[in-house]
């Protein structure tokens, strides 16, 4: 079946007629994925609400064929996005897979340094490491990853769409859809411009972001590590970060679509791997580059370990900074927005089929099918 011959699902007469939550720390990570729903519930009136005793707020509505209920967090972090997704699982007690959705830090190269990653690329993980839940001795940080301690693979069924999404083939169809996806959310979210190639720099892991006149700021010179709270405030462009000790790389520059056209924009690009989340905020590209290699990780992120255990999970990331000490706001709005196009595309292609409830049972056997029908050149 085509995208366009793809029924919408009828409005739901209760909570339980939503299946997908899609969970998102900051207002512009909500904003930019309610502005890609094809129905906005509450436009016709219809008011779900919540179960008592749950503070969440929701926006319902719909993605392609299925129901959608965005919960939007009051703090980031781990724990707020646990409580977030306890009240949730209270009031939406049909969910079958949680989207984590929004915006992350990304390591430069993937563990093999077979693959770079940009800013404003879309991150979907693989699995997820608690990067900082261990112990600090004197000496050095122990991760705990113990099989008691560790969030868990996820379920086969999430396991096997993501092998299939890691296909030269379907990678590519997905890729060419949340293109198509992105350009539209372009044309309703004016703050979701390319922030362009000149504002995308890499600097070497060693090169803080401080001042290194130490005429001007004796703090930042009494230690080669040492930032005084100044600087951590300023822009690279008040401190003049810019073309020092930069890395050079050459982005791609140019899409080949499968419709044999090619994209004369910068568009972003879609890596599977495995995800650092945790409650420290990381800038520093050392550490960054140290925890990469110790773990396999490819980005870092500060919600999906708080809803790992309640929900069937996949976190969906766009891009926002390089999680060093230059850390700044610039490509938050474009990478949010990257993100939200690549989940409506990813949702295009979920399809839940529920078998038959066991006689005397409340288990129910759940397959989720990602369908590689959605064809982007049928698209409107």
């Amino acid at each position: 079946m085509s995208s366009t011959q793809m029924t919408p699902p009828p409005p739901p007469r209760d909570r339980r007629g939503f299946e997908i939550a899609i969970i998102c720390a900051l207002p512009l990570e909500a904003d930019a994925v309610i502005a890609l729903f094809d129905k906005h519930w509450e436009d016709d009136g219809q008011s779900f609400g919540s179960a008592p005793g749950d503070p969440n707020a929701y926006t319902t509505g719909v993605i392609g064929m299925h129901n959608v209920v965005v919960a939007h967090m009051p703090s980031m972090g781990t724990v707020s996005a646990a409580g977030v997704a306890t009240s949730l699982r209270a009031s939406f007690d049909n969910v079958k897979l949680a989207l984590v959705v929004g915006i992350c830090g990304g390591v430069p190269h993937g563990p093999q340094h077979d693959e770079e990653i940009f800013l404003g690329d879309v991150i979907i993980s693989q699995s997820l490491i608690q990067y900082d839940f261990g112990r600090q001795y004197p000496n050095a940080f122990e991760r705990k990853n113990t099989l008691e301690d560790s969030l868990g693979r996820p379920p086969l069924e999430i396991r096997s769409i993501l092998a299939k999404l890691t296909t030269d083939y379907h990678r590519g169809r997905m890729q060419d859809s949340t293109n198509h996806f992105f350009r539209e959310l372009q044309h309703k979210l004016r703050r979701a411009t390319y922030p362009g190639l000149e504002a995308d720099q890499l600097f070497e892991p060693s090169y803080l972001h401080k001042h290194y006149d130490f005429t001007i700021c004796a703090t930042c010179g009494e230690d080669e590590a040492q930032i005084c709270p100044g600087a951590l405030r300023m822009s690279c462009t008040d401190l003049g970060c810019q073309g020092h000790r930069t890395v050079s790389r050459q982005r791609p520059v140019q899409h080949q679509s499968s419709m044999n056209t090619v994209e004369s924009e910068t568009l972003p690009s879609i890596h599977i791997g495995r995800m650092g989340s945790g409650d420290t905020v990381m800038k520093s590209g050392n550490h960054r580059d140290e925890i990469a290699k110790r773990d396999g990780i490819i980005a870092f992120e500060m919600e999906g370990a708080g809803v790992w255990d309640y929900f069937p999970s996949i976190v969906i990331k766009g891009v926002c900074d390089y999680a060093d000490s230059h850390k700044n706001k610039q490509w938050q709005p474009y990478a949010a927005a990257t993100a939200a196009a690549c989940t409506k595309a990813f949702l295009k292609g979920w399809s839940p089929r529920i078998g038959p409830i066991e006689q005397g049972k409340s288990l129910v056997l759940i397959q989720l099918v990602y369908s590689s029908n959605s064809d982007l050149r049928t698209l409107d």
